[in-house]
């Protein structure tokens, strides 16, 4: 049996795993944003360290999932990176 990602990645697992790669990268600046604005408030920049971890165990999770899954996976991401704005507060 071989190994599926021997041939390289689906559309699909490409799809996914780019829309995740940008809200990963979202999450880091906007991080590295509230260290420097607001160094004190550890909550807000602790809740979002959480929910970066949580991405990217999604990351890991994504391996396993079928091509419908991916690419429903696909779509919330991409439609988080699009409404980012309003999916993640500034907390001002």
């Amino acid at each position: 049996m071989s190994d599926p990602h021997d041939a390289g990645p689906s559309d699909a697992y490409a799809r996914a795993e780019a829309a995740l790669d940008a809200l990963l990268a979202r999450y880091a600046r906007r991080i590295q944003q509230k260290r420097r604005a607001a160094p004190t408030d550890s909550e807000a920049t602790e809740q979002m360290l959480a929910e970066r971890r949580e991405l990217l165990a999604d990351k890991h999770r994504m391996e396993e999932m079928s091509e419908e899954q991916l690419v429903q996976v696909a779509a919330i991401y991409e439609a988080r990176n699009e409404n980012w704005d309003s999916d993640v507060p500034d907390g001002k």
